[in-house]
């Protein structure tokens, strides 16, 4: 694949306007966007009216919340337009969502973009989810995948360094990337883990070559429990098995994501990439 192809690709319209064209909105103020609360009020009360079948007061609400500026709520709006949940499926009304979000500082945004953009369903646009890629939480480093510190701030020449690729590097690395942003940006916190106030660590490993995705390991931390507690709930937080939750949302993800994108041919079966997700919660 030649500079000229990838430009076009890469689309360069799309990617720099797309934080030109989301919609408009307050700004929240110097929140957290990862620890907002109100956002979480907004995306539960969503959640909800989904749940019901009640897909008008879903919309309303989204609507209403979308006009707080909170990004949470952009990146809930980019889900439901990729999905074509409760609204027409539109992928380049996502974008302009996610775009928003990963301006606002919330970082799945751009784990979104890139997963969305390496997905063949909309193309894919294999420039576009590399440059996304490396505005995600995980921001790999891939000696197979080189890009220099220079072209992450120019698109015009991450365009032209990834045109000297050959296309199976291409290919390559647009697999590692899109299974690894799509992990990163789906992996949230579980609720029954949620529940108890416990956080983990969890650190995996993924063979694109074979593919798979292993758990490496898994720590957890207890939080001190606010308000009532049941008995329940400490004999859960004193079960041996109580990583169970993180490393099954580990897995649930991995096996969709692996599902989602095919995986290229020649990938030695001993390539791997360390990856951690961390589960925490804030009290403030």
């Amino acid at each position: 694949m030649n500079t000229s192809t990838l430009s076009s690709t890469l689309g360069l319209a799309t990617l720099l306007a797309a934080l030109c064209s989301a919609p408009a909105s307050a700004a929240p103020g110097p929140v957290d966007p990862q620890f907002d609360r109100i956002a979480d009020e907004i995306i539960n009360s969503v959640r909800t009216a989904i749940g019901a079948g009640n897909c008008d007061a879903a919309v309303n609400i989204l609507k209403s919340g979308l006009k707080s500026g909170r990004p949470k709520v952009s990146l809930l709006a980019g889900s439901m337009y990729e999905q074509g949940l409760c609204v027409k499926r539109d992928w380049d009304t996502a974008v302009s969502f996610y775009a928003l979000a990963a301006d606002g500082g919330l970082n799945q945004g751009a784990d979104r973009l890139a997963a969305g953009y390496a997905d063949p369903v909309n193309g894919p646009d294999i420039a576009a989810a590399l440059w996304w890629a490396q505005r995600g939480m995980s921001r790999l480093v891939i000696p197979y995948c080189p890009i220099s510190d220079e072209a992450l701030k120019d698109p015009d020449r991450f365009v032209a360094e990834i045109g000297t690729w050959e296309p199976a590097r291409l290919a390559t690395c647009n697999y590692v990337f899109a299974v690894s942003s799509m992990m990163t940006a789906e992996l949230a916190y579980p609720e029954l883990a949620a529940a108890f106030n416990i956080g983990a660590e969890v650190r995996y490993i993924f063979y694109p070559g074979k593919p798979a995705v292993e758990i490496e390991k898994s720590e957890t931390q207890e939080y001190a429990m606010l308000g009532v507690i049941d008995g329940d709930a400490l004999r859960y937080r004193n079960r041996k098995d109580k990583t169970g939750g993180f490393e099954k949302a580990v897995n649930d993800v991995a096996k969709r994501a692996l599902a989602r994108y095919p995986q290229p041919p020649g990938i030695s079966p001993d390539a791997k990439v360390h990856l951690g997700m961390g589960f925490l919660i804030d009290h403030r």
